[in-house]
């Protein structure tokens, strides 16, 4: 499965379809600056009491019906998926715990990917209101050209052009048409 990424410490951090962070490429991200221990590991930050309570108020507050709950935090072991997975709140939680700095710059990180997407959805409305009156436009002006066209309002001018001048003098109509006799 291909997951979208936020970039964090120059690692790239997996994002499932459900908008959760990959803890374990967090934590990864950290490591490598120095920042986190191999003892800070995500399985061990979830078996904490406190986060525990945390991720119950977490999927209370996010409860969208009593048969499908909302998970914020997922643990997957073994497979291509594997791993801790947790929504951005719990993600910032697991960075401050691992240290503070680490926490800024993952905020700062998730702050500039959601102020990104915000900025693009901006751009993709203003190009999708576009196209739309310029295809409001275009229909207008093809409904135009359809009734000009064989047999529609053309035509009916030309007739109505052909029994005006056969109502007219013929010296008047040559005169008109520039021939004099």
């Amino acid at each position: 499965m291909q997951y979208p990424t936020v970039i964090v410490n120059g690692v790239s951090v997996r994002v499932d379809s459900e908008g959760r962070y990959n803890l374990n490429d967090l934590h990864a991200a950290a490591v490598i600056k120095g920042e986190a221990t191999e003892s800070q590991r995500p399985s061990k930050f979830i078996r904490s009491a406190a986060i525990k309570r945390f991720v119950r108020a977490l999927d209370s507050r996010g409860q969208k019906s009593p048969l499908e709950q909302y998970q914020s935090l997922r643990v997957i072991n073994g497979g291509m998926e594997q791993g801790v997975w947790g929504v951005e709140l719990l993600a910032i939680r697991y960075a401050a715990w691992i240290n503070p700095e680490f926490e800024i710059s993952v905020y700062e990180t998730f702050r500039e990917a959601v102020l990104s997407g915000i900025g693009n959805m901006t751009r993709l409305n203003r190009l999708d209101l576009l196209i739309a009156n310029e295809t409001k436009a275009v229909s207008e002006s093809a409904r135009t050209m359809n009734r000009w066209g064989v047999g529609g309002r053309k035509q009916m001018l030309n007739e109505t052009r052909e029994n005006i001048i056969e109502q007219m003098d013929p010296d008047m109509v040559a005169i008109m048409q520039g021939k004099a006799a």
